[in-house]
């Protein structure tokens, strides 16, 4: 591999792991390459799948995640590896059709395919679903950043406002990843929306926060930390030394690596008691943040290795004659900590995924997610 293709694929893991509101400690590289892969005798259906890379650890936990439900369900599985390529993610889409399967599940991480895989699919008339990314003409499956923004913001402020803080003496610093997209970043701009709405800060429009935005309002800073530690922890310190040493602070971030840079600079600095933060991914390092530190006040999770049993509900669901609506949501959730242990064991370990919604709730009828008793108040 050269070192331009090997730079670009790291460029390419860190966007898909902001998309996931991941770390790139989430995705340390595994040696070897994964083959298509077949099994559950009997199957009442045959599902392809191909994953974004299996290069990257979460990604094959993903991918193993869809096939321990797979197997669950008595659904036969071909695995592919779309190796962050477009010339291979094409080529997969090929042999998928190619092996007639029911159902296609697509992850795709190349910009401007989308179309191209759509003909494929469409012509074979077989019906798919796009994780993560939008593929014209498929279903869709993704985590939904603007609730988690809106949520975390909702739980930051509720703190804040028992200690008696205010629009007065309070300031929002947000690390957006300016290269990772609108989707991404709904995140820390929906954060800022709904924080200055209950306390009273400067209102502004959704595309006012775009990714050139550094001041947002008096209240409000933007700083691109890049979904990154060192990347967040240098924005956030250079620009708090233009903020008073009383001013209280929120902070949130894309993803743990950042948020977790950006909560260094502020101890640094000496304002650890004046800081409220929020992060986002569920990383063991924030999840130990938020048992520990009094200033981690949430931490939104996407229970990503629990992505399968929902991928497969949602395909037995359509192969059944569901009609999704556009966006079918993840699991996801804010954690605080008083429902940390609710969702996790003590050592991260996942106990159970929260209650399906109206974008999910359709799910059930499959009765996939049933066989795994673990979605809250899901019989």
């Amino acid at each position: 591999m050269t070192k331009k293709r090997m730079e670009m694929t790291r460029r390419q893991l860190a966007q898909s792991l902001a998309a996931l509101g991941l770390t790139a400690a989430s995705a340390s590289s595994i040696a070897g390459v994964w083959g298509s892969k077949a099994f559950a005798k009997d199957a009442r259906y045959k599902i392809a799948f191909a994953n974004l890379t299996e290069a990257a650890e979460l990604f094959v936990q993903l991918g193993d995640g869809i096939e321990a439900a797979a197997e669950k369900a008595k659904i036969e599985l071909r695995r592919y590896d779309n190796k962050f390529d477009s010339q291979t993610t094409l080529r997969n889409a090929q042999l998928m059709v190619q092996d007639q399967p029911n159902l296609i599940l697509e992850y795709n991480g190349v910009e401007g395919i989308g179309p191209a895989l759509e003909r494929v699919f469409q012509t074979a008339s077989i019906p798919f679903i796009a994780i993560n990314v939008t593929v014209p003409g498929g279903h869709w499956f993704n985590l939904v950043n603007k609730d988690l923004g809106s949520d975390t913001a909702r739980a930051v402020v509720k703190v804040a406002q028992k200690k008696g803080w205010s629009a007065d003496d309070t300031t929002v610093i947000i690390a957006q990843s300016a290269g990772a997209g609108d989707e991404v970043n709904d995140c820390v701009r929906y954060f800022y929306i709904t924080a200055a709405e209950l306390m009273g800060m400067p209102a502004v429009a959704p595309g006012d926060i775009n990714p050139l935005t550094t001041t947002i309002s008096k209240n409000g800073i933007q700083v691109d930390g890049k979904g990154a530690l060192e990347a967040s922890y240098t924005a956030v310190k250079n620009v708090i030394q233009t903020l008073p040493q009383d001013r209280k602070i929120l902070v949130y971030a894309v993803n743990d690596d950042s948020a977790i840079g950006a909560w260094r600079a502020l101890q640094e600095a000496g304002r650890a008691e004046n800081t409220l933060v929020a992060g986002l991914g569920g990383s063991s390092a924030a999840l130990k943040e938020l048992r520990t530190n009094p200033s981690w006040v949430a931490e939104g999770s996407t229970f990503v290795s629990q992505w399968g049993q929902f991928l497969i509900a949602m395909a037995v669901a359509i192969l059944e004659g569901a009609q999704p609506p556009k966006l079918t949501k993840c699991p996801q959730v804010v954690l605080t900590p008083e429902n940390i242990n609710t969702f996790y064991t003590a050592d991260d370990k996942i106990i159970q995924l929260p209650p399906l919604d109206d974008t999910n709730g359709y799910l059930a009828k499959a009765g996939v997610l049933q066989l795994f008793n673990n979605v809250q108040g899901l019989k």
